[in-house]
């Protein structure tokens, strides 16, 4: 009966419109939701078969509630880094465990309001913790997925219990390759120095350096603050000393921490440069400062002068007969004792550039132009915590150790020295060199560049040492497969070591006794090659004068004639640490040397050589100190970069975006967030700004969609269609009632 069927058709109405008024209050409660998605209430009829050409039979009404997921809200600017909006297609992949397990389901949200909870891990307001990619520096790994972040690789990757690197596989949402963001395990961090770029002017009218006169000028320093990979800052110490019209050479002083640094040569345009080391040779660590009148004695074995420094309580006043270092009141710790020791050194010791203070230790290096060093700390050894000898790495105080001067000879790759001056110890005598023998004879075959022609060396029965080494020199260089490698030195046969060329093999044995010498090993040991057969001198060679092909000393930058640099010849350094730092070696495990950028040739945009004085112009360098972690950024890509306090920066993690072919179909959750379905099809993790992906906005969060005006306006709607199917129900009751009464 169709009076039946209205009253149906009413009630059908009155609980579509009463879903409909349920989305509107939900939609209304969640006007401030960050990422809330609208709900919408759509309506399809019912209909009855019964329906004929005479009779109608009402079916009524029903509500389709539908959320719009893939719909983007409004985004709002906030003050806080971690607060996220996606700006595009995507969502935030998280789970309600902080760390997922088996069994823990994966959600999908756009809720951006991420915050650190008491453990350090992002979480958003609904509960949810963010999971991303762990990003570590590439290790070389070619399987690995490689990240380029501001121009360095990492890869998705992560450390497990045991430390081992775990790869991570971007393509799998699992509580392996997803991991949670956790910003409290962010260590500290420090960046090594790996570059110095200097300007300044070397003046043209200086003269060129006299070291019997060197208050009259020709060398200038310039001082650079570098770090190591612990975060320690060192002073390093450059000096330009004029050795020509046009030329500068360039030293350093050992920066505090160093076991030594190598100056580097430039081998362009064929010429070969050895390096130029530093060691450091031995340090006095203060416990305490020294009681007054107690004293150090250092004597300079080239003068054979002994400097007393005496430690009193008002030196400026001082009237003894040694050389005064303040310890007054004023001086409240030993590093401040120590500075004023470093002062009276540098002002009354040769080779001043030898001594460096750090903190509670005096650093004394070696010295090509300086004498050996004797230091009596004996009456000073009860503030003394070490006093280290070059030849230990560690020591108790003996009172008396010596530095040695670095013997000039080092700078040679090894030497043969011609001790015999009879003729029948030479004449037809052979001297085997990397496979090439070569015959003393004075009679020699004018085809056979191997001769080496002696007949001027020979006076009756007796020869000129001088003059055998001169022709075999000659020899040697018009043959040799590495020519120049060869130097005449007196009676001296000098092989210079090469950083390009190979190693040379020497046979000595067809000489016999008429010849000894010594060689120098990459370890700076000493030892005799009389009669050693098939003796290897190798290329690794370390010396402490930068030397060309000639062995002359070559400056560290030569300026063309209007004053800008027409060519460099040391252009690094390597430094290997003391301290525990990583080795600027450039070595496999290494870090890379320190690069050196004076300049560009034929310009004025660094080292310059004009008129005028001495001035430093810039002077920048890279690394960092030691810095705590100091806040979070992310960037539109979704990568997490841990901010610290001393300006470095370190990508930590990847929050990727997870895509579906139907967002509409996922099933949702309470806190905002939503479930993969058959319907939605299985999430794609991308990154950010890819392949179809929204880019993610730091700083800002997606606002809900709710809309208050329409709201309220589906409200009104709404309820009118309520009372409208309320009406219904009573007018169909009425008639009922009516019908009844009249049967």
């Amino acid at each position: 009966m169709s009076i039946f069927g209205a009253l149906q058709s009413g009630i059908s109405g009155l609980a579509a419109q009463s879903s409909a008024m349920g989305a509107i209050s939900d939609n209304i409660a969640n006007v401030n939701t960050i990422g809330y998605k609208v709900t919408n209430t759509r309506f399809s009829t019912l209909v009855t078969k019964q329906t004929t050409s005479t009779l109608y039979s009402p079916g009524g009404v029903q509500s389709r509630p539908r959320q719009e997921i893939s719909a983007q809200g409004l985004l709002s600017s906030t003050s806080v880094s971690t607060d996220m909006a996606i700006s595009g297609n995507g969502f935030f992949v998280v789970n309600q465990a902080a760390n997922p397990g088996e069994g823990d389901m994966w959600a999908y949200t756009r809720a951006g309001s991420f915050g650190l909870d008491d453990n350090g891990y992002l979480v958003n307001t609904g509960g949810f913790y963010a999971q991303g990619w762990s990003l570590l520096p590439w290790d070389g790994n070619p399987n690995a997925s490689v990240v380029n972040v501001n121009g360095i690789n990492y890869m998705k990757a992560y450390y497990d219990t045991d430390g081992k690197t775990v790869y991570i596989n971007d393509n799998i949402i699992d509580n392996r390759n997803l991991r949670p963001v956790n910003l409290s395990t962010i260590g500290g961090t420090a960046t090594p120095t790996q570059q110095i770029s200097l300007g300044a002017n070397l003046p043209s009218s200086a003269p060129i350096f006299d070291p019997s006169n060197a208050s009259a000028g020709g060398k200038e320093k310039i001082s650079a603050l570098i770090y190591d990979s612990l975060g320690n800052a060192s002073n390093l110490s450059l000096e330009y000393t004029k050795t020509s019209a046009n030329g500068w050479a360039m030293s350093s002083s050992i920066p505090s921490g160093a076991a030594s640094l190598v100056m580097t040569g430039n081998t362009e345009n064929g010429k070969d440069l050895t390096s130029d080391v530093y060691y450091a040779a031995g340090q006095l660590e203060f416990s305490s400062i020294p009681q007054n009148g107690s004293t150090i004695s250092i004597t300079d074995a080239g003068t054979g002068k002994t400097y007393t420094f005496e430690f009193v309580k008002d030196a400026a006043h001082y009237a003894g007969a040694n050389i005064p270092v303040e310890i007054s009141n004023q001086v409240v710790s030993v590093d401040d004792f120590v500075k004023n020791f470093e002062t009276a050194l540098k002002e009354n010791m040769p080779s001043a550039e030898r001594f460096t203070a750090d903190g509670n230790k005096i650093s004394i290096v070696q010295s090509t132009m300086g004498s050996a060093l004797t230091i009596d700390a004996s009456k000073t050894l009860s503030c003394l915590q070490s006093a280290v000898n070059p030849r230990a790495d560690t020591g108790i105080p003996t009172g008396v150790f010596d530095i040695p001067q670095i013997d000039d000879d080092i700078k040679n790759g090894a030497r043969i020295d011609f001790n015999s001056t009879k003729a029948a110890d030479y004449e037809g005598k052979t001297l085997t060199i990397n496979g090439k023998t070569y015959t003393f004879t004075s009679t020699p075959d004018p085809d056979d560049p191997l001769d080496v022609d002696i007949s001027e060396a020979i006076s009756g029965a007796d020869i000129d040492p001088t003059k055998i080494v001169q022709s075999l020199v000659t020899a040697l260089n018009n043959t040799a497969d590495e020519p120049n490698r060869f130097v005449a030195s007196g009676m001296t046969l000098e092989i210079l070591p090469s950083s390009s060329g190979g190693d040379i093999t020497l046979d000595t044995t067809g000489l016999g006794t008429a010849i000894d010498g010594v060689i120098r090993n990459k370890d700076g040991d000493w030892g005799t090659i009389q009669n050693k057969n098939n003796l290897v001198l190798g290329n690794t060679f370390k010396t402490n004068t930068t030397e060309d092909q000639q062995g002359s000393i070559v400056p560290a930058v030569r300026f063309n004639s209007d004053g800008t640099p027409k060519e460099f010849w040391v252009n690094s350094m390597e430094i290997e640490w003391a301290n525990g730092a990583e080795n600027m070696t450039g070595e496999s495990g290494h870090g890379t040397p320190i690069t050196l950028n004076m300049g560009n040739v034929g310009t004025n945009d660094g080292l310059t050589n004009l008129s005028g004085n001495f001035t430093t112009n810039y002077i920048k360098q890279d690394g960092a100190k030691f810095g705590s972690y100091a806040g979070v950024s992310v960037d539109e890509n979704g990568v997490v970069t841990a901010l610290f306090d001393n300006g470095e920066t370190r990508p930590i993690a990847i929050l990727p975006l997870a895509t579906f072919a139907n967002p509409e179909g996922m099933e949702s959750l309470t806190g905002n967030a939503w479930l993969e379905t058959d319907a939605s099809g299985q999430a794609l993790l991308k990154m950010a700004g890819t392949n179809g992906a929204g880019e993610i906005t730091s700083g800002a969060l997606e606002t809900s969609k709710t809309d208050l005006a329409t709201e309220f306006s589906n409200m009104i709607v709404t309820q009118r269609a309520y009372s409208a199917a309320t009406k219904i129900i009573t007018t169909a009751d009425e008639m009922l009632d009516e019908l009844t009464r009249m049967t």
